[in-house]
């Protein structure tokens, strides 16, 4: 994007991606009063929300956008299937999952929620709206695992044979011996 300057119609300057994402999240910082953000060379920093919720934000440099991910709870040993096959589901449904993806980190052996939208016409006001945004859904989601910890199936699901297992050993027949694993890639 070229900015011309207003003393000069001559002159130009080019804004790099990453300046428009750091620069948005130094404005943010400032907002709220963080002191301290680092965001790394990679373009990537980590907020800690309330004490505890992880908020990963990440500069995508090849399609110049922003992406938050967070993890929103451990995949239960039982129904690990049928919450799986819920998750998945929900990304295919728009207005549950509010245009966000649904993922399972195989590392942690929980599930993670992300959302990635453009820099091109951000601002600090359209960050903060995504930002609440994300937020709400990472709690919702959150609580929604609570219960499939607790044993409740998730809506339109039931259980199957070899549900009660862990996540890497299900025999559940509709993943052919194993479950899928959905990983954000940052």
């Amino acid at each position: 994007m070229y900015v011309h300057s207003i003393f000069s119609s001559s002159i130009k300057f080019y804004i790099m991606p990453i300046d428009t994402f750091t620069n948005i999240l130094h404005e943010f910082a400032n907002r709220i009063n963080l002191s301290g953000l680092q965001i790394d060379s990679t373009g990537y920093c980590c907020l800690d929300v309330d004490q505890g919720t992880l908020i990963h934000i990440k500069h995508e440099n090849k399609r110049d956008s922003m992406i938050f991910i967070a993890e929103i709870g451990q995949i239960p040993e039982t129904n690990t299937g049928a919450v799986l096959r819920y998750l998945l589901r929900m990304n295919n449904d728009p207005e549950e999952s509010k245009g966000m993806t649904l993922s399972y980190n195989v590392e942690s052996n929980n599930a993670a929620i992300g959302y990635q939208f453009p820099l091109r016409f951000m601002n600090i006001d359209k960050f903060e709206e995504f930002f609440k945004v994300f937020l709400d859904e990472v709690d919702r989601w959150k609580q929604k695992m609570v219960l499939y910890i607790q044993g409740t199936l998730p809506k339109g699901e039931e259980a199957s044979g070899g549900d009660s297992g862990g996540t890497s050993s299900s025999t559940d027949s509709t993943f052919q011996g194993s479950v899928p694993e959905f990983i954000i890639g940052a």
